[in-house]
């Protein structure tokens, strides 16, 4: 038995840092998407190869935890067979668009894709939610504690409005006039030693600090709400305001900045950093139709451009046989 799944990336729109210290965020998915194929063997070993990474892996049952980064996408096929009760060996191969190490969701949109695809070639039918839970515990090992915005974004699609003290919320959002164009610093970044600077700063001025994270909340919560109303002028504003912010904690750059304004001077609603900052990619809000002039600015100055809209679709069981 065999099955290819497939799952989006992400992009933050509204939260990041923010979302540690119990703000809002809102999320949606992109249309670069991972695809898995899962094929059971005869044998009892998980083999996993990935065209990205070039890279393949031969894992036991259940995978003794390694530090390669494929040992995730073992564990997540694994959490499914363990859910099916049962003990195959099984052939992953990983074919993912969304680029790694980006703050898109890349490793959270395998997982998800692993998971359906493994439990499609086992003839075990899971819910949404329980795919985006198993594709959690997997995210674990990459992340440590998750947010859980990634899995949730990659299992359901569409805009997601998150809370850690409440849980996810569902947006109903009518994307198809919009486009978001994604350009790359070129710069490397470390999510877990800019979240810890960022942190120490808030500890050492909290009353500075705490109004900015106060500001970032309510921006996140007028946002979903301008978002389903189809306001995308002011989202895009919102957009840029949240931008503002990030930069005030420390998390801009000068290459962000150059990208930001670059989008901004070419026509787009809104632009600002999407993720952890430091570097990676920033994301600009533009009208479908519109978008060329900041494909064209933004291509300048960013080794990587890529345009997306925003995919309703989460993850999918595009095939079994």
């Amino acid at each position: 038995m065999r099955a290819l799944a497939s799952a989006p990336g992400k992009v933050i729109l509204f939260g990041e840092h923010f979302v540690v210290e119990d703000q809002p965020a809102v999320a949606v998915a992109i249309s670069l998407r991972a695809r898995v194929r899962a094929e059971l063997t005869g044998d009892s070993v998980i083999r996993v190869s990935s065209r990205n990474l070039k890279a393949t892996g031969e894992y036991s049952i259940p995978p003794a935890e390694e530090k390669d980064p494929l040992y995730p996408v073992a564990y997540a096929a694994y959490l499914a067979m363990n859910k099916a009760g049962v003990t195959r060996g099984v052939n992953i191969e990983v074919d993912s668009e969304i680029p790694p190490g980006a703050g898109m969701g890349s490793s959270a949109a395998v997982a998800v894709a692993t998971v359906a695809a493994t439990a499609g070639a086992l003839g075990l039918e899971l819910s949404l939610d329980e795919i985006s839970k198993l594709a959690l515990e997997s995210e674990k090992i990459v992340h440590g504690k998750p947010s859980g915005i990634d899995n949730t974004v990659a299992t359901f699609g569409g805009a997601i409005a998150y809370r850690k003290s409440e849980g996810f919320v569902k947006l109903d959002v009518d994307f198809s006039d919009l486009v978001l164009v994604l350009a790359d610093t070129g710069k490397p970044r470390n999510t877990g030693e800019l979240v810890k600077r960022v942190l120490t700063l808030k500890a050492a001025f909290p009353s500075v600090f705490e109004p900015l994270y106060y500001a970032a909340g309510r921006l996140a919560v007028e946002a979903a709400k301008l978002m389903e109303r189809g306001d995308w002028e002011a989202v895009g504003s919102l957009m840029n305001v949240n931008h503002g912010l990030l930069s005030a904690i420390g998390v801009s750059t000068l290459e962000l900045e150059n990208l930001v304004y670059s989008a901004r001077r070419a026509g787009a609603l809104g632009a600002k950093l999407t993720g952890a900052g430091g570097g990676g990619f920033i994301v600009a809000l533009c009208k479908r139709g519109e978008e060329a002039a900041v494909v064209q600015e933004l291509e300048r100055a960013s080794p990587r451009v890529f345009v997306s809209g925003v995919s309703e679709r989460g993850v999918v069981v595009e095939a079994k046989s």
